[in-house]
């Protein structure tokens, strides 16, 4: 039985109050329509998350949930009056709306806030162009803050997208959410056209990768598939530009937290302590800006 005496810092959970916010993608009647979403509709307090990492978990990144997607600051709000742990947090943003500007600036005031995020999903190359979004995501790096990016890293024109915005915006962090959601078929050109847009994006140094998310694809994902994908991101852009994160309690679909993070650890045996260090929590921590 190997022991495991690393504590962590995850850099991807999400909390539920579902009797304070919307959180209307949780609800049965809306999309996405999961068969097993009513597993993870329902309360989901840090006493939760800390219990479920059998005390390893030293530090977390919330990340927006639904909350109120028209004033996120109530989620902020909500999260810096009920949380203990040391954390930080990335609010929800319409890149698209009217009011971006000045919810960028409001939420900016938070404490904890230390990124925004817009899904992009199928809309990432669109999204990519429009000039408000970029003009919003300047003024979101004007504000000392990063943008979570979600969007499939085989569509090459959105990759190109992302590309320009970071050449055009210096000062500009990117963190790819579930960057580990890569092709099944590793021998595909689809798998390596994901190698090569991770390639292209971490040498503009403004990016990092989370690797998380894996039953985003396969619920019953295994751990040769995931040390293969790792061992390739890896490989690719080395310690210094990855997380290990969980997307809790989406990742209890699997298999429990802990038995997650415990696997993460088994994973990067052979690895220097200094790397494992890095991918567990220091990354995270410098990302974050945890003091």
């Amino acid at each position: 039985m190997v022991q495991h005496s690393q504590t962590w810092v995850d850099p991807h959970i999400h909390l539920f109050a579902l009797d304070e916010g919307q959180y209307d993608w949780l609800k049965p009647i809306n999309a996405p329509f999961w068969a097993d979403k009513r597993n993870i509709a329902k309360n989901t307090t840090e006493a939760m998350l800390h219990r479920a990492s059998q005390g390893q978990l030293c530090g977390f990144v919330h990340i927006e949930a639904g909350y109120d997607n028209n004033r996120p600051w109530r989620e902020i709000a909500f999260l810096e009056h009920h949380c203990a742990l040391p954390f930080r947090s990335v609010g929800c943003i319409d890149l698209t709306g009217n009011s971006v500007g000045s919810h960028i600036e409001k939420l900016a005031l938070y404490p904890s806030v230390r990124g925004l995020r817009h899904i992009l999903d199928d809309e990432a190359e669109t999204l990519l162009r429009a000039p408000k979004v970029k003009w919003a995501l300047g003024h979101m790096a004007s504000k000392g803050l990063s943008f979570e990016a979600q969007f499939n890293l085989v569509d090459s024109k959105a990759v190109i997208g992302l590309l320009n915005v970071l050449e055009q915006t210096p000062a500009l962090k990117v963190a790819i959410n579930h960057a580990a959601i890569a092709p099944f078929d590793t021998k595909s050109l689809a798998f390596k056209t994901w190698r090569q847009n991770i390639r292209v994006l971490s040498e503009t140094e403004q990016v990092a990768f989370k690797f998380s998310g894996l039953e985003m694809q396969d619920r019953i994902w295994n751990w040769q598939r995931a040390y293969y994908i790792f061992e390739t991101l890896f490989s690719t852009v080395g310690a210094s530009q990855i997380m290990f994160a969980s997307n809790f309690p989406l990742c209890q679909w699997r298999m429990p937290y802990a038995a997650l993070w415990h696997g993460f650890s088994n994973m990067i045996t052979p690895l220097s302590e200094a790397q494992k260090a890095a991918l567990l929590s220091i990354n995270a921590k410098q990302w974050y800006g945890f003091a």
